[in-house]
């Protein structure tokens, strides 16, 4: 995970950055490890490129930019032929894994130096979540854009009339986010410098389908399979192919994010040895059968003596509080009126102590996803009881979502919804390193309900207009995951020098998963069995059914529950007027 920005100006702008000082540290917050700039002159414009780095590969730190030749950049005669700013994680280039002892920066930057100027057939051989700016000198195009699925977070400040300055970063300037736009994942983008003057223009090579001949890249997946199964077909059962191979897709996307993660990369601290031991590896974790199937699936990977995170977050909401303070108050009043028997008695009298629950834990362990992690958490010390499993409880007094509501509001942009900022917060709280030794690589299960059939809408999808509704439904979700929720994601957890890892969106899962029929991933429609399996729900059936060949069976049971209500970050705050949506746009601005 990296910080980027890239500055291009006028060569004869005497002011030394278009940018605040306060952009430079919240890009150095992202990579702690390192925090350098490379400057150079081309023709008329002058181009900054800066870099941090949080260092999860290889042997050693590399410190970034990257260029071709060191020590002489600030001499314009000498300057780099390439600048390369990379925040990804190239897990495969060209079908090939990278070794365990390499650098995956190093290796990108030597093929992008080596291309001459096809920079976009380099960049479609990447397996992996990444973005990126790239400076090619010899044709003198700065490149820059997101992976085809948007994993990683890129912004650009919107263009000023009369202005040829451009700024590009993974993140907005908190003191101008409303300047400040997302740079589509929708192909990856190109300025020349040589014949653009004045307002720079930006050129784009897309991402297609098929291949027409024009400038174009294929998109690495196929399209979603639009098979329309017979009616009544046969439900999965613990034996169907899909579920198998589920687990080795799996087991082949974590093996790549958690294996060989260097040891200058995890933080120690003198002492921890044993049950102190530093965990390499997180995952946040509300006890849904997502992210408990990634947890039992790395247990499968890691040596035994690994301990495992697992990040669980709970809010004090105001608004429930005060709803449940209320309706305890009218039971008790009412219960106050009647003569009461020895039962009632007692819980009036237990009712009292409504009045001091905003002091207790209580308050904590009442939020769904702190009784669902805690049970799911019982299941995996059950089915692997030889792992140090640490169940992390995250607790977030009202007052603390109050003093970083604003920072948060800011990382968010543009993302500027109220659902943006519930999930923001949830996700902004639960990647807040707890000491000096958590673990950098966070493991999200972000992209299993657009992929299996795991939301309600898909059930009213499949009500309303059968199959063919359910998979244009999912169709839908695939092709918009990029641009509501990735880049968001990224700018919220990245603050925190954290990086998250999206198993269920490895390339090579997803193209075959894709390619299933419907009836493969879900059970809307299907004729169930009579085995004690089939009451497990439809919505991500192939992957409950996992779960429970794993031994989770309570796991496997569990409902879909969306963040922001499970952790209770949703609606905290009554707005005058009426109810508050999801779609609303946030209530206060950043200032």
């Amino acid at each position: 995970m990296c910080g980027i920005l890239f500055e291009l100006s006028q060569a004869d702008n005497l002011t030394t950055s278009s940018v605040s000082d306060d952009l430079v540290k919240d890009v150095a917050r992202r990579g702690p490890d390192s925090l350098e700039s490379v400057e150079l002159t081309v023709g008329s414009s002058r181009l900054k490129f800066t870099s941090s780095v949080l260092s999860l590969r290889g042997t050693a730190v590399v410190p970034q930019p990257l260029f071709s030749n060191p020590g002489t950049a600030e001499k314009q005669d000498d300057a780099p032929e390439y600048v390369l700013c990379w925040n990804g994680e190239a897990w495969r280039f060209d079908g090939q894994e990278f070794g365990s002892d390499e650098n995956d920066t190093e290796l990108i930057f030597a093929q992008l130096s080596s291309c001459n100027g096809e920079v976009q057939d380099v960049l479609q051989k990447i397996e992996g979540p990444f973005a990126f700016v790239f400076y090619d000198g010899p044709s003198k195009r700065v490149w820059f854009g997101r992976d085809w699925l948007g994993r990683r977070s890129l912004l650009r400040r919107k263009p000023v009339s009369g202005d040829g300055n451009v700024a590009i970063c993974s993140i907005a300037d908190p003191r101008t986010t409303s300047q400040w736009e997302e740079i589509e994942a929708d192909g990856f983008y190109y300025i020349d410098l040589r014949t653009d003057t004045g307002p720079r223009r930006i050129h784009r090579v897309p991402f297609v389908s098929d291949t027409t001949g024009s400038l174009s890249m294929k998109l690495p997946i196929p399209q979603l399979c639009k098979h329309i199964p017979p009616a009544d077909p046969p439900a999965l059962s613990l034996e169907s192919p899909p579920v198998s191979r589920l687990y080795d897709l799996l087991y082949d996307s974590l093996r790549l994010r958690v294996q060989n993660v260097p040891l200058h990369s995890i933080p120690l601290v003198p002492g921890h040895e044993g049950k102190l031991r530093p965990s390499k590896v997180g995952i946040l974790f509300s006890g849904g059968v997502d992210c408990t199937m990634l947890a039992r699936i790395v247990h499968d990977i890691l040596p035994f003596e690994e301990p495992i995170e697992l990040l669980n977050v709970a809010f004090e909401n105001k608004r429930v509080l005060n709803a449940a303070f209320a309706e305890a108050r009218k039971v008790k009043r009412s219960k106050a009126s009647t003569p009461a028997t020895n039962g009632a008695e007692s819980e009036c009298n237990a009712l009292e102590d409504v009045d001091t629950i905003s002091t207790l834990n209580s308050i904590y362990d009442v939020c769904p996803d702190r009784q669902t992690g805690r049970k799911s958490w019982s299941e995996l010390q059950i089915v692997c009881p030889t792992r140090d499993w640490r169940f992390r409880e995250i607790n977030v007094p009202y007052e603390e979502v109050v003093e970083h509501k604003r920072a948060v509001i800011a990382l968010l942009h543009p993302h500027d919804t109220e659902m943006d900022l519930s999930i923001g917060l949830a996700f902004y709280f639960a990647s807040r390193p707890l000491e000096t030794d958590s673990p950098r690589i966070l493991l999200s299960g972000l992209g299993a309900d657009e992929l299996f059939g795991g939301y309600a809408r898909h059930g009213t999808a499949f009500n309303r207009a059968g199959y063919p509704g359910l998979i244009d439904e999912l169709e839908l979700d695939l092709t918009r995951l990029g641009r509501r929720n990735l880049g968001r994601d990224d700018r919220i957890i990245a603050n925190w020098s954290r990086e998250a890892r999206f198993p269920f969106l490895d390339e090579r899962l997803l193209q075959e998963v894709i390619s299933w029929p419907v009836t493969d991933k879900c059970g809307f429609g299907a004729v169930q069995s009579d085995e004690e399996w089939s009451a497990l729900g439809n919505e991500k059936q192939v992957l409950r059914l996992l779960a429970w060949k794993l031994g989770m069976k309570g796991v496997a049971g569990e409902k879909k529950r969306a963040i922001q209500f499970g952790a209770r970050t949703a609606k905290m705050e009554a707005r005058s007027g009426g109810k508050v949506k999801g779609t609303q746009k946030i209530s206060v601005a950043p200032g």
